[in-house]
């Protein structure tokens, strides 16, 4: 079996440094767990309900059922280093006494996802993404084991420093007048969350509602929305619900606007991710 992750190891550990000039991102989900490094920019970072203010050298991890999105408070260059994994590859290296891709799963969404690293963890994760990169852009034979060492070396150093509890718990950046907006959102999924709702429930302007939101995170309610539903879907699809069950549990009342949904969200239809926490 490891054999097979070795032999495509590029297409269960994605590499990507950027550099660019601040842009608009909206919420997005990854079919598997994420590190996010932050190198330069001035970036809250929300993750489900929670925002992280970030500094040089802060960690982000994401699992596939966590919405998340950078959202950007200056025009500061934007330079960032993110690793996508199949967490089935990290398991293969778990044991009784060891599960270094615990820290993803093991907490609450959007709960504990900021990393804090010493001075000297910065220095050697820096050095293993670099490394990384040097083995991404001049591929020799042997590469794809070197790569997934140097993978498993970073997701070690990220376990440890999980454990030694240097996380952040987050939410404590949100504004009084939304927290209880997204909780509700989180424990009424099924439910009409319309603005117009959320007005009467809430009694607050929808277009303030919105714009609060928005001058938060970056995007709409509405978009947090379905992003939350789509995650919500993807957890009862990873449960064993067939793809009409996830659809209704999830807030979906049209099937066919949530395949549609789903495949553009996700990248493939319920039935195929189905198949994919079944491997």
């Amino acid at each position: 079996m490891l054999e097979t992750y070795i032999d495509e190891i590029d297409k269960h550990i994605r590499f990507a440094h950027q550099v660019k000039p601040v842009f608009t991102m909206n919420f997005h989900l990854h079919q598997g767990c994420e590190i996010y490094f932050l190198i330069r920019g001035d970036v809250n970072y929300f993750v489900d309900k929670s925002i992280y203010s970030l500094q040089y050298g802060d960690l982000i991890i994401t699992n596939e059922h966590e919405i998340h999105k950078p959202a950007f408070s200056t025009d500061a260059l934007y330079e960032r280093i993110t690793m996508e994994f199949t967490p089935a590859l990290a398991r293969m290296f778990h044991t009784a006494n060891f599960q270094p891709s615990a820290c993803f799963y093991n907490r609450p969404n959007g709960r504990k996802n900021r990393v804090k690293l010493t001075s000297k963890e910065v220095t050697q994760i820096t050095a293993l993404f670099m490394k990384y990169d040097r083995l991404m852009k001049s591929p020799h034979e042997g590469d794809a084991i070197l790569k997934l060492g140097c993978f498993m070396e970073i997701l070690v150093l990220i376990h440890r420093a999980f454990s030694d509890q240097r996380v952040t718990e987050g939410g404590q950046d949100l504004p009084h007048k939304l927290a209880p907006v997204l909780e509700y959102i989180e424990s009424n999924l099924e439910e009409d969350l319309s603005l117009v709702n959320l007005e009467r429930k809430f009694f607050l302007n929808r277009y303030y509602l919105n714009r609060l939101f928005k001058r938060h995170t970056g995007s709409t309610i509405h978009e947090y929305i379905i992003y939350k539903r789509i995650a919500r879907a993807k957890q009862f699809l990873a449960n064993g619900y067939n793809v009409t069950e996830a659809c209704q549990r999830s807030g979906f009342n049209d099937y066919t606007g949530f395949l549609r949904m789903f495949k553009k969200k996700v990248g493939i239809l319920p039935k195929d991710y189905t198949k994919l926490t079944l491997r």
